[in-house]
């Protein structure tokens, strides 16, 4: 009985809209950064393609 508070929890899931993938509730999603429907961060994704084009130019 004295670590009866140490049980494992599942955590709820949630869907993102933008993208479909699973995240937390009330979190941004970190696949494609959004968060309530608008864009929270850049992701590392959209850095490297950033970065890309600012050498070309």
């Amino acid at each position: 009985m004295r670590r009866s508070h140490d049980h494992i929890k599942i955590h709820p899931v949630g869907v993102c809209e933008k993208c479909g993938q699973n995240k937390f509730p009330h979190h941004m999603c970190l696949e494609c950064g959004y968060y309530k429907g608008r864009k929270v961060i850049i992701t590392k994704a959209e850095r490297r393609t950033l970065r890309r084009e600012k050498k070309e130019n």
